[in-house]
């Protein structure tokens, strides 16, 4: 029960966040951070390295997955370490594997893609789980629960990649069809529940040529359809329906993206029919079937929310999850398709803010910082 409403808050306080953000993100201003001086020009600007929204969306949504699956897993008592070591050997993988297929399937050497990067997660996980599991029974005489903690990855995938979509709305990547080339339904569902991006630097206005264009908000879509797929089978999960979660997360979030990349209008790979990522989340859907029907349901077990929550709430974990998330925005969010150009001055009251109203000050170095 106490799981339960947990859960419930986590939704009232993720529909109040998306409804603020889903409004505002197409916006032009909502896609830098902030911009670093690198190197000076001779007119006397400097040359600057754009911080994206996406890049600080993109290490909440690791952070939060990351927690997410510490949570579930401390919850069953599998020990802190062995999950953070998981958790690195993963991401150690995917974050490269997101670039290298993005360059690979859409031949852009800029972009990442959470498509092929879960793909590749997805392959690996058991194969980790396994290998951890031989050798905790080797050196610990201690048998890991296996499906238990693939569903506890399913769950934090489905999440991460959720809130992960944000970063698409504020780059605005990933973007849907055009309200007047999209099938009737379409058109009605949402004649009034659509998106107009603004700014020439986002994807969909160089890349799609469709800046200020209602297109369908499947960037939005997904984050919802995600989010609370991933609160459904976290109930499953606290109610000790491991083999369920887990077939719903994985099955269900991949099912999904085969289907959702119809009504999307970028290049993703592959013919105009089919995409590559669709290959993928087809194989995914297939491959997590075999493998819910291979691992054993350890229905013995009771998860925690407590157990959870006194691990989470730990200086280790907590300095390890601010360092994931700050490491995944510098990697995703130091932009090179972008430029910037940064001019600094004096205010035009600067006297006064420096104490310096008096004409005597300039010869006394009376001014302050």
């Amino acid at each position: 029960m106490t799981a339960d409403i947990f859960l419930l808050g986590c939704a009232l306080l993720s529909a109040l966040c998306f409804r603020f953000l889903f409004r505002h993100l197409p916006e032009e201003r909502w896609q830098f951070v902030a911009s670093l001086p690198l190197k000076k020009n001779d007119d006397g600007s400097w040359q600057g390295l754009n911080l994206t929204f996406y890049g600080l969306f993109t290490g909440l949504a690791g952070g939060v997955g990351v927690a997410c699956f510490i949570l579930l897993t401390a919850s069953v008592h599998v020990p802190l370490s062995t999950s953070l070591l998981l958790t690195l050997g993963v991401l150690a993988i995917c974050l490269p594997a997101a670039k290298i297929i993005a360059t690979v399937v859409e031949k852009n050497r800029h972009g990442f893609t959470v498509g092929g990067a879960s793909f590749v997660g997805i392959l690996i996980a058991p194969l980790f789980l396994w290998a951890a599991d031989l050798l905790c029974q080797r050196y610990w005489q201690v048998t890991l629960p296996i499906l238990p903690m693939l569903a506890a990855m399913a769950i934090a995938y489905v999440i991460g990649e959720g809130i992960g979509r944000l970063a698409c709305i504020s780059f605005g990547c990933c973007y849907g069809k055009a309200l007047s080339q999209s099938p009737r339904w379409a058109r009605r569902l949402f004649a009034t529940l659509h998106h107009v991006f603004i700014g020439k630097t986002k994807k969909i206005a160089f890349a799609g040529e469709m800046e200020s264009v209602r297109v369908i908000p499947i960037q939005a879509v997904t984050c919802v359809v995600y989010t609370t797929l991933a609160l459904i089978c976290s109930a499953l999960f606290f109610h000790a329906e491991f083999g369920m979660s887990f077939s719903l997360a994985l099955i269900g979030s991949q099912l999904w993206r085969a289907w959702s990349e119809t009504l999307r209008a970028d290049y993703r790979g592959g013919s105009k029919l089919f995409s590559a990522y669709q290959a993928m989340a087809l194989f995914a859907a297939l491959y997590g079937i075999v493998i819910s029907l291979l691992m054993p349901a350890h229905t013995e077990l009771t998860p925690s929310l407590a157990a959870g929550f006194t691990a989470l709430w730990s200086p280790g974990v907590i300095l390890s999850l601010q360092l994931i998330t700050v490491i995944m925005f510098f990697f995703s969010g130091t932009s090179t398709i972008t430029t910037g150009e940064l001019r600094f001055g004096l205010a035009a009251d600067w006297r006064s803010q420096a104490g310096c109203e008096d004409e005597k000050c300039k010869h006394t170095g009376n001014a302050t910082a």
